[in-house]
């Protein structure tokens, strides 16, 4: 975390670069015009008018429902997510990280047996289960909103620590691959409620927002995040963010 240190596009695009190389968002809709490796979390478009599905992204008003890791939809999901404070309303929109390390923790016995080896499909905008993602696939293209789902383990072990952790997530998950509906949402629900139980106990950190902030994340497995949706919509929030770096989600083998 950064305090206090305003960036131009360019200057925050080059910082982050310096963690590996940077992807272009999916949503083509919320790149910056001038550099297009940022985009946008921000909830007026580029007319200053209010913008529901730009206003959404990254933000929940039910954090249970807004757990997630970025790009989770990739083949290959981010290593790590930058994100600049441009401007910020007076109050509320901090966002929120828990342990999915606790989380898998948090699991019963029986469960962490049943979901070894299991995976879970991903696709943005196309999960039944969770609304907000059907607002937020309103600015994609036709092309993109067609693009395969893909699949992740459940349970995944980190690249650097081996740690198991959830990898499944309430934003983007659609089930769990070669279960029908009923028994995937059971598991998933366990899965959630454990990652919200998680975030409740001590393992969660928010960062309060002041302009000129930026701070760094990792996707690797291990770490989930949500922004709360609790502030005045009648004010600006705009953010940059960068998406950083790419790889394959490892899955956890209980015999290591």
């Amino acid at each position: 975390m950064i305090r206090d240190q305003p960036l131009t596009p360019r200057q925050f695009a080059d910082f982050s670069a310096q963690f590996g190389h940077l992807q272009r968002h999916i949503q083509k809709a919320f790149w910056h015009p001038e550099v297009p490796e940022i985009v946008f979390n921000r909830n007026v478009d580029a007319d200053g008018k209010f913008d529901e599905a730009g206003a959404r992204r990254g933000v929940t008003e039910n954090i249970r429902d807004g757990w997630h890791s970025d790009t989770t939809y990739d083949v290959e999901p981010a290593k790590a997510t930058s994100v600049h404070a441009v401007e910020i309303p007076s109050h509320g929109g901090n966002t929120c990280f828990a342990s999915a390390h606790r989380a898998y923790d948090l699991l019963p016995e029986a469960m962490k047996r049943r979901v070894a080896g299991l995976r879970v499909e991903f696709a943005l905008g196309r999960n039944r289960r969770n609304k907000q993602t059907q607002i937020l696939s309103r600015k994609l293209t036709e092309e993109d909103k067609a693009l395969p789902t893909v699949s992740h383990p459940v349970i995944c072990r980190h690249a650097v620590s081996g740690r198991p952790a959830i990898y499944a997530n309430p934003l983007i998950a659609t089930g769990i691959v070669g279960l029908d509906e009923a028994e995937s949402d059971e598991i998933l629900d366990v899965l959630y409620d454990c990652l919200d139980r998680a975030a409740a106990d001590g393992h969660r950190w928010e960062h309060e927002w002041r302009v000129g902030d930026t701070i760094l994340w990792e996707n690797r497995g291990g770490l989930m995040h949500t922004g709360r949706l609790d502030y005045p919509l009648n004010e600006r929030r705009i953010m940059y963010r960068c998406t950083i770096g790419s790889g394959p989600i490892e899955a956890y083998a209980a015999a290591e």
